[in-house]
């Protein structure tokens, strides 16, 4: 079967990495790709696992080759996905799933077929402030509200959208947005009309054998 696309994306602190990294861990027929970023590590992040760490000037390298499915500047440093990490999930038989920006979401489904856009929201602005205010690593304030605005305005652009009021019931709506995805004729079509064609011939000899 060819495969799925799996692209999530959120306003800062809505919780698409880690929803991402539980369904990967609670699933064998998806992988999270890891991206590349311009900025330094935060406390605790692994290069090659949270992200591939490289320089201005590698990223710069990689755009001039064309290297990146897509790639966008958010918050003062650049974010990719490479072709060759995407190809490479996909080769394995896997469903590749991605936590990046709006644009980047954009991107992919331009360059793809097979792609599921999902949204994730927080469920309501003070419970999602706190959430914010307690990352201290990462840029101003202000500067991820603002960002935010204009991803929120981008909403209608998603298949799916989530509401991350709760961590395990956002799981598990995870959970089922892919089981279904994976089970859509229009993504897998040739396959399964290749399967019914079989049984459709297994049942005519059957018959005729009577």
């Amino acid at each position: 079967m060819n495969g799925v696309i799996f692209v999530i994306s959120s306003p800062t602190g809505a919780g698409k990495t880690t929803l991402c990294n539980l369904v990967e861990k609670e699933r064998d027929d998806v992988q999270r790709v890891i991206t590349h970023t311009t900025r330094k590590p935060r406390e605790g992040e692994k290069n090659g696992v949270d992200y591939h760490f490289v320089s201005n000037e590698e990223f710069k390298r990689m755009i001039k080759m064309g290297e990146f499915v897509e790639y966008a500047f958010v918050h003062s440093n650049f974010y990719g996905t490479s072709k060759n990490a995407l190809i490479d999930v996909l080769n394995q038989g896997k469903f590749p799933i991605l936590a990046i920006d709006v644009q980047g979401a954009k991107n992919i489904s331009n360059s793809f077929d097979n792609v599921v856009n999902i949204f994730i929201l927080p469920p309501g602005f003070e419970i999602w402030l706190e959430r914010i205010k307690k990352d201290r690593s990462r840029d101003s304030l202000n500067v991820r509200l603002k960002t935010a605005i204009e991803e929120l305005s981008e909403l209608e652009f998603f298949d799916y959208c989530i509401i991350n009021d709760s961590l395990e019931k956002a799981l598990k709506k995870l959970h089922s947005i892919i089981d279904a995805a994976t089970s859509k004729i229009a993504f897998f079509k040739e396959d399964y009309l290749k399967l019914a064609n079989t049984l459709k011939n297994d049942i005519k000899e059957f018959l005729g054998g009577e």
